[in-house]
């Protein structure tokens, strides 16, 4: 599949490269997608063993990705490949579209390319019957599924999402079919809670041995959102509002691996991010709040069960919020009792229970400490003897997960951390909320013993 360059843009910007199949009779091409100068291009362009295309997010990682796909595919008559996606479900929103965006036109009637077998929803291949190349489409969900197959090509989207190590390591053995392009390639956007992902791509050293890696078998091609000129008008200035200056908005715009170095919750990972199961039965429910003003405020559900794990269910998380705005959730959750900030005032607080009749608590006084809710988040977020923490977040609390996942502590100087705040940029508030709601769950943790409840004993 050639490549042709479009000779002008009407926008102006510098000509692409647009993906084009040639013609069976050879006499031109069809335009499918224009593909961006730079990353994009280069990584599309790469024959190393294992290139990566490491981007923020709207960057055109998938589109790169199915192009790269479908040339090797009309290049190596015969060759078997195999493209991943975390789950079944991002094989449908993900890259079927994306596929089907730029080379749609040439399945159906015209029959060059068709899907086959289909699985939950999904095809589990793409065939090119008039050239026998087969393309099976797989989720990097085990990676037992990949210990059999010889393949000429393989690729991997999003492999920052869940735990992909072990699929990506049994795929690298797949790379045997005799006479093909034997490329393995990866998209994602760079996660500090993924580190071998940087270890191999960045710093090429194995993340099992920490011996060195061949560098030109592992290059990044690196892209930020703000290059993809084919996304929306303002939608760049949309996301660049809600990440601000954050180290977030460095990894998920700028396509940056952030360092790990003075994360707060390094343990806080996929197992915390668990919903009950059906049925599941608790014994206190209540509210965790945190006031804003010009910042969210920030209003979770917190509810205990029999076995003391904490799970946080639902999440309220609103910029200029007022009042109502909470007060709604709340009702819509039927919270009985919620814990707030301890530095309101009685008489705030006295006021707001006379105006609107709600159950509204100061967090127990250890919760205005810096360090002492560090160390209420810290001891229920800990993994016990048993493989499991003593805390669960739902994943319909998604700014609670990324605030877990981020806070971090300042750093004045390189390589000393200041443990009394946060760095600049990060957002604390979902957290704060949640500390608040543990306080009075575990002010225990904090000196004193904890009383065990007849059900306790009965649970252990």
């Amino acid at each position: 599949m050639p490549l042709a360059p479009r000779d002008q843009r009407p926008d102006g910007r510098p000509p692409g490269l647009v993906v084009a199949e040639e013609m069976p009779e050879g006499d031109g091409y069809v335009q499918t997608g224009e593909l961006m100068r730079g990353a994009q291009t280069d990584f599309y362009l790469s024959t190393a063993r294992h290139p990566a295309l490491l981007a923020g997010r709207g960057a055109g990682k998938t589109f790169a990705f199915a192009a790269k796909a479908f040339q090797l595919a009309v290049q190596s008559p015969g060759v078997r490949g195999c493209l991943t996606e975390p789950t079944f479900d991002m094989i449908r929103r993900n890259l079927l579209p994306a596929w089907e965006k730029l080379f749609g036109q040439f399945g159906g009637k015209r029959g060059d390319w068709e899907y086959r077998l289909w699985q939950q929803g999904v095809p589990a291949e793409i065939v090119f019957p008039k050239i026998d190349v087969v393309i099976d489409l797989r989720p990097a969900d085990s990676a037992e599924k990949f210990r059999g197959p010889n393949y000429g090509f393989w690729g991997m989207d999003e492999i920052a999402v869940g735990e992909q190590l072990s699929v990506y390591l049994s795929l690298t053995h797949t790379l045997r079919q005799e006479g093909y392009p034997l490329q393995g390639f990866v998209t994602s956007t760079p996660s500090a809670q993924r580190p071998w992902i940087k270890k191999v791509w960045e710093e090429h050293v194995s993340p099992f041995s920490e011996q060195s890696l061949t560098a030109a078998d592992y290059p990044i091609f690196r892209a930020k959102t703000r290059d993809n000129f084919h996304l929306p008008p303002g939608e760049y200035q949309h996301w660049l509002e809600i990440y601000g200056g954050s180290r977030l908005a460095r990894q998920e715009l700028e396509g940056e691996f952030v360092s790990l170095e003075g994360l707060a919750f390094e343990e806080f990972g996929e197992r915390h991010i668990k919903d009950p199961p059906p049925g599941h039965e608790f014994v206190r429910t209540l509210g965790g709040l945190d006031f804003g003003a010009t910042n969210p405020t920030a209003l979770y559900e917190l509810r205990l069960d029999r076995s003391d794990k904490l799970w946080v269910t639902r999440e309220f998380y609103k910029r200029n919020a007022d009042d109502y705005d909470w007060l709604r959730a709340a009702a819509e959750w039927g919270l009985q009792e919620i814990i707030c900030d301890p530095s309101r005032s009685e008489q705030e607080l006295l006021d707001l229970r006379r105006r609107y009749q709600v159950n509204l608590k100061r967090a127990q006084s250890p919760a205005k400490r810096f360090a002492d809710r560090v160390h209420l988040m810290r001891n229920r977020l800990a993994i016990r003897e048993d493989g499991n923490p003593r805390m669960y977040v739902s994943a319909s609390c998604p700014n609670l997960i990324g605030e877990l996942r981020n806070l971090a502590y300042d750093q004045p100087r390189v390589g000393e951390f200041a443990v009394d705040r946060w760095a600049p940029g990060v957002a604390d508030h979902g957290y704060d909320a949640v500390a608040y709601g543990i306080s009075v769950l575990d002010l225990p943790a904090l000196g004193r013993p904890r009383p065990h409840t007849i059900y306790e004993w009965v649970a252990a």
